[in-house]
């Protein structure tokens, strides 16, 4: 072995890339059996389509659409627009969908997974949660990328299906990005394996330019001004840096990184490790007009208000304001509670943020106050009855003790931050709960870690080796961030 943890020269990795098909779409599946058969389908939140399955968008639905234009859509064909999950107070939280997370990573990080994989000869491999419902399984060393590949890849997606009824898309290469963007291609339902230049030639050539890292959003809207609207991966890898310089208005920095991606070249390491957040927070935005709720049946919002409305809040509204503090405490105490179960962890701080609104007139202007204000996060209570995710079990009003705990923490911090504001307007209210430290009975799970070994996933000689890292926050901009879901925004 060399210094740097490689192994000798021309061995070059194998990578797997796990995708869960539409992932909102299928919790919302399991979660109405009435679902089931629907040949199209759709997720709202509000006045935003935010996930839609294969038949929903050969239909023409899209993501960022209105919902009025794909429930029209969606009922020529039969389909069906569901609105995200959202709590008895109007508010949108995301538990079923963190759940079902739960349950995909940890299938994947499971020792039953790895069982069936070191069934075909392999004794350890690595694994990164890279989103709320993608991750990265890097093979031993050794492996061959077609065959161990492709095999490990269906014994993957036939293991997700039967345990949990989910549909993965898996791309197989020998690096993150190929992995990544051959699994895109592979949708719905399928896997693909990029083992030649012909492969790589011909993935980068079908890609769509603005689904290369990097290239969405604003420096998309470039590259179609530049190239076209039907502009492909391959397109920007005929550009110099200096024409993506000039073209692009990339920085240099940027410029190299783009060539080079859009060449499929990437040697970011696989992170072996646990992933752990390093905080969970919940985030509610609010109207500063009166606005109307979209796609949920009228009834009153957290923060109160009239009946199907989002109404302006005021710091002066204080039973108002406990209200909707009371929600967004029950959601963040769930979460934690969530963790601590599967991960051993508890909180101990808890910090409330709250952007204010300073005399606003009625063309909307007015003066911005960002402010913020930290304690300790309750202990932990004993664990009485729990529900199937590990959290405690509700009362009658389905707070938990947890949820009051966190409500009356939460109260005593927004008193000190809303004092002596007057009129302001509460826009945005935060409330995040972070240094986790390893809490009783904490302790090693199995899983694919139990069965690393010194062949497990060790690099090549062109690529890095996996890391170990149980810090990193896996999200992916890309996907939903796991935990922060904004309600009530426009």
């Amino acid at each position: 072995m060399t210094e740097d943890n490689r192994p000798p020269p021309g061995r070059r990795r194998v990578i797997l890339h796990v995708d869960a098909d539409a992932f909102f779409c299928q919790v919302e599946r399991r979660r109405n059996p009435q679902l089931a058969g629907c040949p199209a389908l759709a997720v709202q939140q509000h006045q935003d389509v935010i996930a839609a399955d294969a038949g929903a968008k050969s239909a023409g639905v899209t993501k960022r659409m209105p919902p009025a234009d794909a429930r029209a859509i969606l009922r020529r064909v039969g389909g069906a627009l569901v609105h995200v999950h959202t709590t008895s107070g109007q508010r949108v939280s995301y538990r079923p969908y963190l759940a079902a997370s739960h349950e995909l990573h940890g299938l994947l990080a499971s020792a039953e997974l790895a069982k069936d994989l070191s069934g075909d000869g392999f004794n350890g491999v690595a694994v990164e949660k890279a989103s709320i419902d993608e991750a990265y399984v890097q093979l031993p060393t050794g492996s061959d990328l077609r065959v161990d590949g492709a095999r490990c890849a269906d014994v993957i997606r036939d293991v997700v299906k039967a345990r949990l009824g989910m549909v993965v898309s898996v791309g197989v290469a020998h690096n993150k990005l190929l992995s990544k963007l051959a699994s895109a291609a592979a949708k719905p339902d399928g896997r693909r394996v990029i083992s030649s230049r012909e492969d790589i030639a011909d993935l980068l050539a079908s890609t769509p330019a603005h689904r290369l890292p990097g290239c969405g959003g604003a420096m998309a809207q470039k590259i179609r001004a530049a190239l076209g609207p039907d502009a492909r991966v391959a397109d920007l890898a005929k550009l110099t840096e200096s024409a993506l310089r000039s073209e692009l208005g990339a920085n240099p920095s940027t410029a190299r990184d783009v060539r080079a991606r859009s060449r499929g070249e990437c040697d970011d390491p696989v992170r072996r490790g646990r992933n752990l957040n390093k905080s969970v927070g919940v985030h509610t935005s609010l109207a500063l007009t009166p606005r109307r709720m979209y796609g949920v049946s009228p009834g009153v919002s957290a923060s109160g208000g009239r009946p199907g409305m989002f109404e302006p809040l005021g710091c002066r509204e204080t039973g108002r304001l406990d209200s909707l503090l009371r929600a967004m405490a029950s959601d963040l105490a769930g979460r934690v509670m969530d963790l601590a179960h599967a991960e051993k962890r508890w909180p101990r701080t808890m910090t409330v943020s709250l952007i204010l609104v300073l005399g606003r007139s009625e063309n909307g202007d007015g003066e911005e106050v960002r402010c913020s204000k930290r304690g300790p996060f309750p202990d932990r209570g004993p664990v009485g009855k729990t529900s199937g995710n590990g959290s405690s079990s509700p009362d009658a009003d389905g707070e938990t003790e947890t949820g009051k705990a966190a409500h009356a923490t939460a109260e005593a911090l927004t008193r000190g931050l809303i004092a002596n504001r007057g009129d302001a307007l509460v826009a945005k209210v935060s409330i995040t709960a972070g240094e986790f430290r390893a809490s009783a009975g904490s302790g090693g799970g199995g899983g694919f870690a139990s069965f690393l070994s010194e062949r497990a996933g060790e690099g090549t000689a062109r690529e890095p080796a996996p890391v170990d890292d149980a810090t990193v926050d896996g999200i992916n901009a890309e996907n939903v961030n796991e935990d922060e879901d904004e309600d009530e925004g426009e």
